[in-house]
């Protein structure tokens, strides 16, 4: 039965704009989701109204996803690649400053390109629910550890110099994210209606930069070496592309 129902799926699955069909019915449920998620909140949405929005049938929703706390992590679990990122600093000829830098800027631009969705709605859910999201804190925790680790690197070989390496791993991520949302209300009917947001214009890239940037400025030893740091972190060569 589960086999006529994934073909009925691919057959109805709405088009794209430009005529093509989705990979999967599923990648389609979750452009809708997201799209709702960012348009009614979590709360207010409902399977139903993403099987609308898909052009699917609820049952064929629910194929693919049990609730919608599992459809809600699925619309950033498939871009999460952040704790990919820290792997491949790993290996790389880079200096621990070097590493970081790249690491913090492709985490904030990566959660920055998830707008409208907010990061912090996904985050509180896997909170509420800390086994059915056991994936999404595994890859937090990599991506965490390898900050922690980097700054580590960088106290030991004498870039940094920091009191406790944790607590300014925690500070590095807490203003990823913090950004991260002041970019999405940026992007989103904050702009349109014209709310006095303290910045007028936040574009990914400028954010991303400037927070691996406020955090490097915190750490070095010699802060002259920034400039130097940002231009090298921003010549590593890293295989790896967000999903979707």
């Amino acid at each position: 039965m589960r086999q006529r129902g994934h073909a009925a799926d691919a057959a109805i699955g709405r088009p794209r704009a430009d005529g093509s069909r989705p990979a999967s019915p599923r990648e389609e449920i979750i452009r809708a989701a997201t799209r709702l998620f960012a348009e009614k909140g979590f709360v207010n949405t409902t399977m139903t109204s993403v099987a609308e929005a898909a052009g699917l049938r609820q049952p064929s929703v629910y194929y693919y996803f049990r609730n919608k706390e599992e459809l809600l992590y699925a619309t950033a679990s498939i871009n999460r690649f952040s704790a990919t990122v820290v792997t491949l600093l790993r290996d790389c000829d880079a200096t621990p400053a070097e590493k970081l830098y790249r690491l913090l800027y492709e985490d904030t631009k990566h959660i920055c390109n998830l707008a409208p969705l907010d990061y912090h709605q996904v985050e509180n859910v896997a909170y509420q629910r800390p086994e059915e999201f056991s994936e999404f804190w595994t890859d937090y925790h990599a991506l965490f550890d390898g900050i922690v680790e980097f700054i580590e690197q960088g106290v030991e070989s004498g870039q940094f110099s920091v009191e406790d390496p944790r607590i300014a791993g925690a500070a590095a991520l807490s203003l990823n994210e913090g950004l991260q949302k002041l970019h999405r209300y940026r992007q989103g009917s904050a702009a349109d209606r014209g709310l006095p947001l303290p910045i007028a214009d936040l574009d990914d890239e400028k954010v991303a930069h400037q927070s691996a940037t406020t955090t490097l400025a915190s750490l070095l030893v010699d802060r002259g070496a920034l400039a130097q740091v940002r231009a090298a972190a921003s010549a590593i060569a890293l295989d790896v592309a967000p999903e979707g």
